[in-house]
């Protein structure tokens, strides 16, 4: 029995060695300069999340915000034993209304706080060539399927079994970014393979380019027809360029 005893006293004392050894660590990694730098300035470099707006069937995407983990930013500058701003780790802050649990909803827009546009155009093997050196995006069926376009492409079709194909393909080449341009007949498509529905805010025709050039903003989404003029086309860059907007892929100006 006494043996017994003297094994609960050494148990008792080790669990407490170890308390006591964890709350100095506590005590003494609190007064750490480092740590202490990083929890006052913290505050600083915390966005706010911005929710997405919905009105009727339609949606514009919201942003994501960040925030200081405290504990991941420490321990990465411990190792240089140094506060140094480069350094922070930030974790990100969903909006709480946003695309994901919204994806019955139609884009129709990008954020506005962005100073992007993204463009997408028809199949034509002109635009092709013409933009080969643009971030844009690429509609096309499975008859114009191809992985060498260096473009952002989105599944056009809308027949079931081919649809169906299409994203087959773009899953296997790694190019699937779960984009729908949103028509009638493709939106129960869209839907079932949880796609984004995308409704451009402007279209260039061959007659658009007034409106079109005149209506440009933060966050546009551009469909240029197939049947759009390149002199047009060249109108329409100038004056995002005049705009100073970034084209970027449509994953990329939707992105929260």
């Amino acid at each position: 029995m006494k043996k017994f005893f003297q094994i609960i006293g050494v148990i008792s004392i080790l669990i407490f060695s170890f308390y006591y050894t964890d709350k100095i660590a506590v005590i003494v990694q609190s007064k750490n300069p480092i740590l202490k730098n990083i929890k006052d300035k913290k505050d600083e470099y915390t966005v706010s999340s911005i929710d997405a707006t919905i009105e009727d069937d339609y949606i514009i995407p919201g942003l994501a915000g960040s925030v200081v983990n405290v504990e991941k930013s420490f321990l990465k500058m411990k190792t240089k034993n140094t506060y140094d701003e480069y350094d922070l780790v930030f974790d990100e802050i969903t909006p709480k209304i946003s695309l994901e649990n919204n994806k019955d909803k139609i884009i129709i827009n990008g954020n506005k706080q962005k100073k992007q546009v993204a463009i997408i155009i028809e199949y034509n093997q002109n635009l092709i060539n013409y933009f080969k050196n643009y971030n844009i995006n690429l509609l096309i069926n499975k008859e114009q399927y191809s992985n060498n376009y260096n473009l952002e492409l989105i599944n056009n079709e809308i027949n079931s079994k081919l649809y169906k194909q299409v994203n087959i393909l773009l899953d296997k080449d790694k190019l699937n970014k779960n984009l729908c341009l949103y028509n009638e007949n493709n939106k129960d498509l869209c839907l079932k393979s949880n796609n984004y529905l995308i409704k451009p805010s402007l279209t260039l025709t061959s007659s658009s380019i007034i409106e079109v050039k005149n209506n440009i903003e933060n966050g546009s989404i551009i469909l240029i027809k197939d049947n759009a003029k390149l002199e047009d086309v060249k109108i329409l860059l100038k004056q995002i360029k005049f705009h100073d907007l970034e084209i970027v892929y449509l994953s990329e100006l939707i992105k929260e």
